[in-house]
């Protein structure tokens, strides 16, 4: 079974992996500790997701793992440096199970991400050479991968893609080994590659003396198996294993070694590993399941074991205590008489002394036959050191404390009998909720486990309308309100989108988002309202609740959300009022613009609602607006946690807030569906 990517395999998906030139970075997580996951905006496709698991894989991924809520110290170091930036290139070295991505980061500088799907492997971060950040801190015989140190190369082999005739026949010439293991391990192809060439040439693997035409048959195909890349298909090949379909094998082509094997072809390499990796982890996940649920469900009934061997020790410890306080009343005299003999003795005698004229009496009275019934006989030992005297009542040995009473050592083991009911009590309690724990257990099976490990699931991608590409929320109105997200998408939004009955508002601080209420009547509304006129000057059918909710949208997201100010003026104008047209001495800088005339001014609230519409989409805005429109809630202000935290924060909110029908579509929101709504800075629950 294939458990990591060959260097075939990774010429194969680098291959592919061209399409991510001029992507930008959006995020990056380090899910575990060996896995790292790149969010993309790629260009014409969107949002992609490249994970790099060091040590077995690199490829697009449509099941994305949750990234955690702490980034780790080397996901912080890559964020620094190439967050935001643009990849320029990718590329496979030699042909060696190592990628590089060189990206266009922090102060335009170029850095490199260098994935090494080797060994252990290792993900490292360089600028010109210089390691700025390494996944696993080693050291080598040969390199050392440490941060400030310089990154070199494991030992280069040859590329069997890049080589001559020439050169494979001295690579033939100089190998000691038979055909197969020359190929698989001279020219880097691995054992499964070799072995088709192998098929492919029709030499058996196992020959030694190459000659010469054979070598050119065995270049030609190198050479085919290649191009073959060109025309795929990319497959997953299936074994039967106890009854049950297998993946066991990833090929970017069809290989004649698997053939009569079952087999699912794919439109492209990437997919297909991020299937057969994905269907691996599911099944690594329901092993991690059943161990969990068999520990758990072990636990318990190791409890309910130890509870109910306590229960039978209170219920002996009940009866016998109970047992004994009886004896001592049946036996009141015997008893009183035995105490009082041995208490008086002790007056005038040492406990050896009285111990001695005891055992003496006992051979004298009871040893014979002659005086069982004489309170000597009961006597079984005293312990003096305990202050106790051992007694036999009716065929039972009872301990009496000699400074107590026939009563008080009654009274004794009835308190003795009434604490062990008592925890009988709190007992029975304990087990049968141990049973119902059990029983819990026993039903849900392994899904008793999945809150703990999680399986990966695959992402669907929704359409995403036009007006996605900006901040956005639906009015209580039904109005389609709309915001910048940066300089970019400001101007993009006045130029292309503002229309002559819309209406502009900005919030009256640098760094604030344009905003614009899409007046277009029922057309863009969500719930038909009879609007009426905004400051009823020029017949906009835009109503006063929409105007101050949109005022209170161009507050939250502004800078003054960072300041931790809770309100702010805001203003609004008509479209013709909007102008980039300076005056001579003036300068607009990008997603700016001036505004002539009349400002409508009011006030616009700091605060932020973030809710979940029915079709599972996540939205932010003004809490009216949102709550109006969403099937659940959460309120947000400025505060002091950072955007993941928060956005973990929501999400639990919202599992919370929702109807039983919604939690599983809340469980497959994504954290970063919610960052995206949330302001720039931090804030806090309300």
């Amino acid at each position: 079974m294939k458990t990591s990517m060959s260097s075939f395999d990774i010429f194969a998906i680098v291959k592919e992996l061209q399409i991510l030139k001029g992507a930008r970075i959006n995020k990056i997580y380090q899910i575990t500790p060996a896995e790292l996951r790149i969010q993309l905006r790629i260009r014409d496709a969107g949002r992609g997701d490249l994970v790099i698991e060091v040590g077995k894989r690199i490829h697009l991924t449509q099941y994305p793992k949750p990234g955690p809520v702490k980034p780790s110290n080397f996901a912080m170091t890559l964020r620094k440096y190439i967050g935001n930036g643009i990849i320029k290139e990718i590329r496979q070295v030699n042909f060696d199970r190592l990628v590089e991505l060189q990206i266009s980061g922090k102060d335009r500088e170029d850095f490199t991400l260098i994935a090494e799907l080797f060994g252990d492997g290792n993900a490292v971060l360089t600028h010109k050479k210089k390691i700025l950040a390494v996944m696993k801190p080693k050291r080598y015989k040969d390199r050392e991968l440490v941060v400030k140190g310089e990154y070199e190369y494991p030992p280069q082999r040859i590329n069997p893609f890049d080589i001559t005739q020439a050169d494979l026949e001295k690579v033939f010439k100089d190998s000691n080994m038979d055909l197969v293991r020359t190929l698989a391990m001279k020219l880097g192809l691995g054992g499964q590659y070799a072995e088709e060439l192998c098929l492919m040439s029709g030499y058996s693997k196992n020959k030694v003396a190459i000659t010469i035409p054979e070598i050119k048959v065995i270049y030609d195909n190198i050479t085919r198996l290649k191009k073959s890349l060109s025309t795929g298909p990319p497959v997953i090949i299936y074994e039967d294993k106890n009854g049950e379909k297998r993946p066991v094998d990833l090929t970017p082509i069809r290989l004649m070694i698997h053939k009569g094997k079952e087999s699912e072809e794919f439109e492209s390499f990437s997919m297909a590993a991020d299937r057969y990796f994905t269907t691996h982890e599911i099944e690594k996940v329901d092993e991690v399941q059943e161990e969990r649920y068999k520990e758990k469900l072990g636990k318990f009934e190791a409890r309910l074991k130890v509870q109910e061997e306590t229960f039978r020790k209170y219920q002996k410890m009940d009866a016998e205590s109970r047992r004994i306080g009886d004896l001592i009343y049946e036996h009141f005299e015997t008893v009183s008489s035995i105490l009082t003999a041995v208490t008086n003795a002790k007056k005038n005698h040492s406990w050896g002394e009285i111990i001695g004229r005891i055992e003496e009496k006992k051979k004298e009275l009871c040893m014979e036959g002659r005086g069982e019934s004489n309170e000597v006989c009961a006597i079984k030992k005293i312990l003096p050191k305990e202050g106790v005297i051992v007694v036999n009542l009716s065929g039972t040995d009872v301990r009496l404390d000699i400074r107590k009473s026939p009563t008080e050592n009654a009274d004794f083991y009835y308190s003795k009998s009434k604490k062990a009911r008592g925890k009988i009590n709190g007992v029975l309690d304990s087990i049968e909720k141990t049973r119902e724990y059990i029983e819990e257990i026993e039903k849900k099976g392994k899904e008793i486990a999945e809150l703990e490990e999680k399986k990966p699931k695959k992402r669907v991608a929704r359409k995403k309308k036009w007006f996605e590409i900006f901040r956005w929320f639906r009015s209580s109105d039904g109005f389609l309100v709309l915001g910048g997200r940066d300089a970019t998408t400001n101007e993009i939004l006045v130029k292309k989108y503002m229309e002559k009955d819309d209406v502009f508002v900005h919030a009256d601080i640098h760094g604030a988002p344009a905003v614009v209420i899409k007046a277009t009547k029922a057309t863009e509304a969500t719930n038909a309202v009879k609007a009426v006129k905004a400051a009823g000057e020029h017949g906009r059918d835009v109503p006063q609740r929409t105007i101050d909710e949109a005022f209170d949208f161009a507050a939250s997201y502004s800078r003054a959300w960072r300041h931790n100010i809770a309100a702010l003026n805001v203003y609004w104008v008509n479209p013709e009022q909007v102008s980039k047209t300076t005056e001579h001495g003036e300068y607009v800088a990008k997603g700016a613009f001036i505004i002539r005339g009349k400002k409508n001014i009011g006030t616009g609230k700091v605060e932020v609602a973030v809710g979940v519409t029915e079709d599972g989409q996540v939205v932010g805005g003004p809490p009216s607006a949102i709550e109006a429109n969403s099937i659940c809630s959460v309120r947000i202000v400025p505060g002091h946690k950072k955007s993941r935290e928060i956005a973990a924060g929501i999400k639990h909110q919202l599992l919370e807030r929702s109807g039983a029908e919604y939690r599983e579509m809340i469980m497959e929101i994504n954290l970063e569906d919610i960052q995206m709504v949330l302001p720039a800075g931090r804030s806090e629950i309300i």
